[in-house]
């Protein structure tokens, strides 16, 4: 079935992510509606997230809790995600985002009925099965909102596209730390769950008002049944998809390696500034804002450079600067510490906070670009789906043992080791670049988001 083209007077030819691109490509009404929605939806998961991991470090005061909870969010993505990806496939993604922010909203309110009954101030066990379900809730929200992307907007606009739903990601991380505080402060503990929940209900009716046919359609349902395909034949095809493909091996390779380092910073966050800055959990915007500052600005000219070769090159340049800065950011404060000069400690971290930003946005934006260029409308859902569950599978053993071993040694020696494998891993993609972007039959070529017959 045919894709809808984007809005009307929706100029082509971007395809280079600078600031210009980014309003041009807002100017499509159905994108706009899915980016808002994207915020509220991210803002919502992010309040969630930072308030519980706060309380369940304060519950128990050890890294491997906080590991834990991060890891209630990915043994869900293992066992739905390719399921979810099938179903954004065959089925409406407008329908599948709908449902699973709705979801959302409920189970963040019964966290705050908890808070308000004292049950979430004493036991950890209910938060982490709320986790459990609200991460199931998401992982069909997550392959339909990627899918839909493509749909919407034009080939060449992908870039500036992609920029802005990776640069969304982190900067309601950042947004949502401080507002989070202050709601906890002006309602109580469960003051960001109330807002939470708001924040989902908006973007459930942001995705209501898209009015861009997001579904696969009868046709390509009855398309599907005609062929027989199975659960079984659509992993192997976008297994083979991949297998097949050495650009989107190494994008997929990439990002998994970048959202390790996201996951395990997060969940080491709360511990890192307590015990190794000597400032209050809450702070974290301390180092998130200037990190934050890069992103933005890498994702305002990563696209510049169009062709795959390029950006495979800047993404080990942006491995080799965020490995770089985890592993002073490791080993500074003892150095620091060992030439009494304490104090110029939180100046370097921001600056290399900014340093990490630019390398993870350096690394983040492309990777997903290639994928969203590599894969047809037909099976991206599906691809998506399953590279989830390899992802979450790739980061749930380094959560655990970074957690362990945090609680062994601290968060620095941690930090410093991914710092040093991330280097690695820079060095290595520099010496196997992928080659450069050869479009297969059925791929999108930039025509409104219609695959070529």
């Amino acid at each position: 079935m045919a894709s809808p083209a984007p809005d009307p007077g929706v100029a082509a030819g971007l395809g280079t992510g600078d600031i210009a691109g980014l309003r041009q490509v807002l100017q499509n009404r159905n994108f706009r509606r899915l980016w808002l929605a994207q915020v509220a939806a991210q803002l919502g998961d992010k309040f969630f997230a930072f308030s519980l991991l706060l309380s369940i470090y304060a519950l128990t005061g050890q890294y491997i809790s906080d590991a834990v909870l991060l890891l209630a969010y990915t043994i869900p993505s293992v066992l739905l995600s390719v399921p979810a990806g099938l179903t954004a496939d065959r089925r409406d993604k407008r329908r599948l985002m709908i449902g699973a922010n709705a979801s959302r909203a409920v189970l963040v309110l019964l966290v705050a009925v908890l808070e308000l009954t004292g049950v979430a101030q004493h036991q950890a066990a209910p938060l982490y099965l709320i986790t459990l379900v609200f991460a199931g809730a998401g992982q069909f929200f997550a392959p339909a909102e990627a899918a839909s992307i493509p749909v919407l907007v034009r080939r060449e606009e992908l870039l500036a596209a992609t920029s802005l739903f990776t640069m969304t990601v982190i900067v309601t991380i950042v947004v949502a730390v401080p507002a989070a505080s202050l709601a906890q402060r002006l309602l109580g503990l469960e003051g960001p769950y109330y807002l939470g929940c708001a924040l989902f209900v908006a973007s459930t009716a942001w995705i209501w008002a898209i009015r861009s046919r997001l579904e696969g359609g009868p046709q390509l349902a009855s398309a599907i049944d005609r062929q027989g395909r199975s659960l079984r034949h659509d992993l192997r095809s976008a297994y083979a998809t991949v297998r097949d493909d050495r650009l989107l091996r190494f994008a997929f390779a990439v990002l998994t390696a970048a959202l390790v380092v996201v996951f395990t910073i997060f969940a080491l966050s709360a511990g890192y500034m307590v015990h190794v800055l000597g400032q209050p959990a809450a702070n974290s915007y301390i180092l998130l804002v200037p990190a934050t500052a890069g992103m933005v600005l890498m994702g305002t000219v990563v696209g510049r450079s169009g062709a795959a070769v390029h950006r495979t090159r800047t993404v080990a340049r942006g491995l080799l600067a965020t490995g770089g800065a985890m592993l002073v950011l490791g080993v500074l404060p003892q150095a620091l510490a060992h030439v009494h000069v304490v104090g110029a400690l939180i100046p370097i971290a921001v600056g290399l906070a900014v340093v990490f930003g630019l390398g993870l946005g350096a690394v983040l934006i492309p990777a997903v670009t290639l994928i969203q260029e590599q894969t047809d409308e037909a099976t991206r859902g599906t691809v998506f789906g399953g590279a989830f569950v390899a992802i979450n599978l790739a980061i749930a053993v380094p959560l655990l043992v970074a957690g362990l071993i945090a609680d062994a040694v601290g968060a620095s020696v941690v930090i410093a080791a991914l710092g040093l494998l991330l280097i690695a891993s820079a060095v290595m993609a520099n010496r196997h670049q992928a080659p450069a972007v050869r479009p297969r039959p059925g791929r999108d070529t930039g025509n409104g988001g219609v695959p070529e017959p």
